[in-house]
């Protein structure tokens, strides 16, 4: 399947903070399985740093929006906390590290739905 994101939409009753354990393997998973990794171990250090302080306050953590393959997003959301693997172009990679990551929420018993394809700015270029 070749798809441009997947969507991991998380149970309502799950919060930010219940995120904490998992955050850190998780978000290393995302670095290697994009070969994302990056080089300084320091500006590693700053990134996971930065996500967890905001887990640990209960927001929402930045995630890895960098220029790269792909991006893991937490978007803005009123109704539910969510956020997805996106990749400029569709691959069949956007998947494999859905999947892995998901795998790893069932791990930390954190209830979720993954859903593909649902940005809405390339619906609306498609309709176009």
């Amino acid at each position: 399947m070749k798809v441009r994101s997947g969507h991991i939409v998380f149970d309502r009753k799950v919060t930010w903070k219940q995120m904490l354990p998992v955050f850190r393997p998780m978000f290393l998973k995302f670095l290697e399985e994009t070969q994302q990794m990056p080089e300084d171990p320091e500006s590693l250090d700053v990134l996971l740093e930065e996500n967890l302080r905001d887990l640990r306050r209960g927001r929402k953590p930045e995630g890895y929006n960098r220029e790269g393959t792909m991006r893991l997003i937490f978007p803005l959301t009123d109704k539910r906390i969510e956020m997805y693997v996106y990749s400029r172009t569709r691959t069949t990679d956007v998947p494999r590290v859905v999947e892995t990551l998901s795998r790893m929420l069932q791990k930390a018993k954190l209830k979720h739905t993954i859903e593909w394809d649902k940005l809405t700015l390339f619906q609306e270029k498609k309709a176009a």
